[in-house]
């Protein structure tokens, strides 16, 4: 996209409608006054770019042309044009990613950073509502460089958070640690409210999924439940549904039932995913203690009011509980929905679990060559996606499948491909 001087536009419009300079002659502005202009010996003021804009828009118009030209067009130099552009693009309701790319490499070549920051930030959030989270990772972090450049603060807090959450959706979760830590710190700095208990929540989350339950609960404790937070707060409710969850994990068990009631309780009736995923989580807390009735009881609860982009992890317990009552062929039925529903909706956080569930079915009715199918499409699926977390196990059960089978060729190959990330580790 090209961008020209003000007396370069005076020249390049009045040849494209084809006119002379004594068209565009006014009470307030004469011809010499206008070759001038466009020879550039004189500066084009605010008032004598009004006057050029309005003639040559009056003009066009009678030649049935709209070139629309604002007051200000013949006073901007092709930098603030540029910006000018840039920012009414940005404003559009829908914008492609060509279209943003298109904007970057304008702002790139007139060194628009502050600009800069806003595109790459509008295309990570693009990418991040397509589920396509690595490449939204990327352009946060292009907007987090800009940010860094100069020193723009304020929107450092939103930006390490957007690139945690990335993180946790690739299941990158000790990346996502360090992006959620960097969020707090920044919003702290800040006094900004807001992105202290997003953060907060994240960061809770982050350290659960790294199995660092007490740092999770020390998280939730100091920055949102001992906070003066409204009691019908989202932030605070998903805080408490983390608490309880954890609690679940670590095997405190009249602690779990206490928090799951004390939500039930605060939840307004439109609350239904949050009421279902309490629901699960109950059914979870009862499948664990081996009361299988019971967890049957709210799973069904649970799945009448999941949504279908969040229902495979409602499946996968109820697999699981199949499973655990020797209802093989029923509990492979519902994880292998599970795996459809969390392939479909790129639900990578519970993906890898499913499959793992799925695999010890298999493995409980010894059905090597399914196992060997699920663990092919697990690897696939990582690989499409560009995932890591899941490739070692997928791995090691090919090479138990192919060592069983006295496939040592396979076998070694697999190894091959699994030793890098293993040295990584």
């Amino acid at each position: 996209m090209d961008f020209y001087n003000p007396n370069e536009k005076i020249r390049l419009i009045r040849k494209q409608l084809g006119i002379n300079q004594s068209l565009l002659e006014d009470v307030n502005m004469t011809r010499a006054f206008i070759s001038m202009m466009e020879s550039g010996k004189r500066r084009i003021s605010r008032r004598s770019s009004e006057l050029l804009a309005r003639k040559f828009n009056s003009i066009a118009k009678e030649m049935s042309i709209n070139i629309n030209l604002d007051d200000e067009y013949f006073y901007r130099v092709p930098e603030e044009d540029a910006r000018f552009y840039c920012e009414n693009e940005l404003s559009k309701d829908k914008i492609s990613h060509e279209e943003l790319n298109e904007i970057i490499e304008v702002a790139k070549t007139y060194q628009l950073r502050d600009i800069l920051i806003n595109i790459y930030k509008a295309n990570g959030e693009r990418y991040f509502a397509e589920a396509d989270y690595m490449n939204a990772f990327t352009n946060f972090s292009n907007s987090l460089g800009k940010c860094k450049e100069i020193n723009e603060n304020s929107l450092q807090p939103y930006i390490y958070n957007a690139m945690g959450v990335c993180k946790i959706r690739r299941n990158e979760d000790e990346e996502a640690v360090f992006y959620f830590s960097q969020a707090l710190w920044y919003a702290k700095e800040q006094e900004n409210d807001l992105y202290f208990i997003k953060a907060s929540y994240n960061l809770a989350l982050g350290y659960s999924k790294i199995k660092e339950y007490e740092k999770c609960l020390e998280v939730i404790e100091n920055n949102i439940v001992g906070k003066d937070i409204d009691e019908e707060s989202e932030d605070l409710l998903k805080a408490r549904i983390l608490k309880a969850n954890t609690y679940l994990r670590i095997g405190k068990k009249e602690e779990v039932l206490r928090e799951y009631l004390i939500i039930i309780n605060t939840l307004k009736e439109t609350d239904i995913d949050t009421l279902s995923m309490i629901y699960n989580n109950i059914a979870e807390y009862h499948y664990k203690n081996e009361q299988f009735e019971e967890s049957l009881k709210y799973i069904d609860r649970a799945q009448k009011l999941r949504s279908r982009e969040s229902i495979s992890i409602v499946l996968d317990t109820k697999g699981k509980i199949f499973l655990k009552q020797g209802l093989y062929n029923e509990s492979i039925m519902i994880l292998e929905l599970a795996v459809s529903f969390a392939e479909e909706y790129k639900q990578f956080a519970v993906l890898f679990e499913i499959y793992k569930d799925l695999i010890k079915v298999y493995e409980f009715i010894n059905d090597l060559e399914r196992i060997k199918e699920a663990a092919q499409m697990l690897l696939d699926t990582l690989d499409k996606n560009n995932i890591d977390k899941g490739r070692t196990y997928a791995l090691y059960k090919l090479i138990e499948i192919s060592t069983t089978e006295g496939n040592i060729e396979e076998s070694l190959r697999l190894l091959h491909k699994l030793k890098p990330m293993l040295i990584s580790e």
